[in-house]
């Protein structure tokens, strides 16, 4: 995929658009620092009730995800559309995985 980015410092408002890195986030103990997440992040439950959702994997809400002001999105190639990904860029840190 040949994408970068560059963080100016460690992230402390992260959003995750893809269930699989929603968990990890979790794993790694990084409660305060997610401040979002999708519909179909539903695991861990906890999260699922008290997290902000920014919409599905596919169908965001950009308009949510600017209020939640991140300075990091995770992503999926496969989870989220290329358009989607393209409008975020525009504006936001975002980490696209690309699993193979």
């Amino acid at each position: 995929m040949n994408r970068y980015i560059t963080l100016e410092d460690i992230p402390q408002r992260i959003i995750s658009i893809v269930p699989s890195q929603t968990e990890l986030l979790y794993d790694l103990g990084l409660f305060e620092q997610v401040v979002g997440i999708t519909k179909y992040c539903v695991y861990p439950a906890e999260w699922l009730l008290s997290k902000p959702h920014v919409g599905g994997t596919k169908t965001l809400s950009i308009k949510k995800i600017r209020q939640l002001q991140p300075d990091l999105i995770l992503a999926n190639k496969e989870e989220n559309t290329q358009a989607l990904i393209e409008t975020l860029e525009k504006d936001f840190a975002v980490w696209v995985s690309d699993v193979t």
